[in-house]
Order: structure tokens, then C-alpha cells, then sequence
């Protein structure tokens, strides 16, 4: 997914590093590959087609598993990194004949690897990517997390600001209310309440005069959509790419919203940023960086739900309906007044 690409940046970072001049490639899905096309760490890419992938039909998905073993073979890898934790990956590693196989041994998914890493428990996923490289005795520290523009999207800041006549004395704020949304299925239970964020918003304007943009992608615009009706005026960035979100969020003074990929983008740009967690454990997947805070709910007795890269069945969300907007806004106040407003960095 695109919020996994983000979290893994760091990763191709110290690759590189460690390999300064051979030939990275990524396996990427088509549904996420545009979040990492840019990074100068890789050199090409192979496009899978997830969708295909995780909802076609069995002919069809022995058919692209088919094709990318063969396009596989033809390279002759001396080394795969195998970041995805699904052993059927470990296995796509095997069978394109990769001598030295490094992944994440879970249990029974270490098959298949000759280098199976340790998981453990709590840890930020960025440095259990960078465990990848320590488990084969590269050195790997952890700097910070990454997202790269090209020249058009750093451009495009300007084109967006003139598009809606903001001036450099107007504050901008970030919010991403939905997310969860990838090519394997929709994580509606990752989402704050849209009428919460309707509040929130109600409240920034009253009290902070600013403008408010909408971050999120396609699968986000019915919760956008029904923010829009109720906040007249909010901009909606929804239809930009994530190059294009990127560069916004360099103009934004706040990023508010859930466990996202919006979210992870806007810490790479080192903004502050308020993230509102419910079932995902934010030890492991929250930004570590310092201009990062987030707003949980510790007394609810099933978080963290989301564990070994699934969610159970919920009926009642307690976990993101119990935090409050006056939650929410009382984490702000302790920090907005020292807030800044942005200038487009370089």
C-alpha cells in the first residue's frame, strides 16, 4: 500500500547507501507505484497488477503470477528483499531462482527465505524494514522518512495556490478524514467519524482563520463530499496525485487526520502533525518524527486490534468513536498557538 511505501523509504535510503552502485529494483503494484516513482534510491521498476492480484479470478491471477515470474527470471537478482510479510512472496522469491532471500519470518511466513528476520513486538515498521538490512550485517540507521517530488509537482504548489487565490499571509491546514483505502480492501475502521471532523473544522475557522484542504484520494471523496456540503469553501485535494498532495502539504502549518497515507506524507514533509489512531498500534506504525503527536484512547480494551496484518470483525468502533471532538481540539490548543504558518520549502 502507499502508506507502506512512505514507511519504507528509509529502507531504500540505507539500500542505497550500502549499495552505491548496483541496480536496485522494485516489485511495486500499479495502485501504489506513482508514491515512489520519483525516489532516486531505485532505478527501474516491475509493475504487478494487485487488483488482479487480490480480486480476480483464479485464471487471471495464475496468469500474473505467471508473467511476473518469467519477467522475473530474465533479470537474474543476486539478492531479493522481501519487505511484503505474506509468505506468498517468499515463494515468488523462490521460484524466479533468487539465491539469497531476506524477509520478515513470522511464525510459519519465514519459508521460502534463506534469511528469515525477527519481528518484534511494538517496534516502528520503519526500523523493522531497516532490520532487513541488519539481519545480513548491513549497517542501517534510522534518519527520517522520505517522499520525493519531481520538478512538475514541486511546481505545482504555485499553480494551486493561484488556482484558489491564496495569499502568502493565509493559513493553510492539512486534513485527511478518510484512508484505509488500498488495493486489497477498504479499512473503514481506521476512519474518524465525518460529523467529528465537521465540528473540528468548524472550530479551526472560528478560531484560527484559516483555509482548510482536504487530502485523501478517489476512494475518500464520499466522506470529502459530505465535509464539503456541511463546510462550504474547504478545498478539495482529493482528485491530486500523491506528488501533487506532497507538494501542498510544503505550504500547510497542520496536518490533522487517522492512520493514513496522507498522513506518513505529510511528516515526510516535516510539518506538524496530529494523527488520531484507533485500531492500528501507533508504536508501530505511527511517524516517529518529532514534529509527529498523536490522539488515542488507551482505556479501550481491544487496542490495538489490527495485529499480524489483520483487522477482526467490529461492530462497534469504539476506539475511533470514543474520541471526542473536545479530544481532539484540546490536543490542538497545546500546540497551535506555537504552530508557525508554512512557507514552501525547496
Amino acid at each position: 500500500a502507499v502508506g507502506d511505501l512512505v514507511l519504507a523509504s528509509s529502507f531504500f535510503d540505507q539500500l542505497r547507501k550500502n549499495f552505491p552502485h548496483s541496480e536496485i529494483i522494485l516489485v511495486v503494484g500499479r495502485s501504489s507505484y506513482y508514491a515512489v516513482e520519483h525516489n532516486p534510491n531505485i532505478n527501474r521498476f516491475i509493475l504487478a497488477d494487485d487488483y488482479v492480484l487480490y480480486h480476480g479470478g483464479l485464471w487471471l491471477r495464475s496468469l500474473e503470477c505467471l508473467r511476473l515470474i518469467l519477467k522475473l527470471r530474465k533479470e537474474a537478482f543476486d539478492i531479493a528483499f522481501v519487505l511484503h510479510r505474506a509468505w506468498p512472496f517468499n515463494l515468488l522469491a523462490y521460484l524466479v531462482n533468487i539465491s539469497m532471500r531476506i524477509g520478515f519470518g513470522r511464525g510459519n511466513e519465514g519459508m521460502f527465505l534463506t534469511h528469515p528476520t525477527s519481528i518484534h513486538e511494538h517496534q516502528n515498521e520503519r526500523e523493522s524494514y531497516l532490520d532487513l538490512l541488519r539481519n545480513v550485517d548491513i549497517p542501517a540507521v534510522y534518519e527520517k522518512t522520505y517522499y520525493y517530488l519531481s520538478d512538475e509537482e514541486i511546481s505545482f504548489l504555485g499553480l494551486f495556490l493561484e488556482r484558489y487565490s491564496i495569499t502568502p499571509d493565509e493559513e493553510l491546514v492539512a486534513i485527511a478524514p478518510g484512508g484505509g483505502d488500498n488495493a486489497k480492501s477498504t479499512m473503514v475502521t481506521k476512519r474518524w467519524p465525518a460529523q467529528n471532523y465537521i465540528e473540528l473544522i468548524k472550530k479551526l475557522r472560528k478560531e484560527r482563520r484559516c483555509r482548510i484542504v482536504l487530502a485523501g484520494g478517489p476512494g475518500d471523496r464520499q466522506i470529502t463530499n459530505r465535509i464539503i456540503r456541511a463546510c462550504p469553501g474547504v478545498l478539495d485535494a482529493t482528485d491530486l496525485s500523491f506528488g501533487d498532495m506532497a507538494s501542498i502539504f510544503r505550504r500547510c502549518s497542520l496536518f490533522i487526520g487517522n492512520d493514513s497515507a496522507p498522513n506518513h506524507i505529510a511528516a515526510s514533509m516535516e510539518i506538524p502533525c496530529v494523527g488520531i489512531w484507533g485500531p492500528t498500534d501507533p508504536r508501530q506504525w505511527a511517524p516517529p518524527d518529532p514534529n509527529s503527536s498523536i490522539i488515542i484512547h488507551e482505556e479501550i480494551e481491544c487496542h490495538p486490534c489490527f495485529k499480524d496484518g489483520r483487522f477482526p470483525d467490529c461492530s462497534h468502533m469504539k476506539c475511533m468513536t470514543s474520541i471526542t471532538v473536545d479530544d481532539v481540539w484540546n490536543h490542538l490548543k497545546l500546540i497551535v498557538n506555537d504552530v508557525p504558518r508554512q512557507t514552501p520549502g525547496v
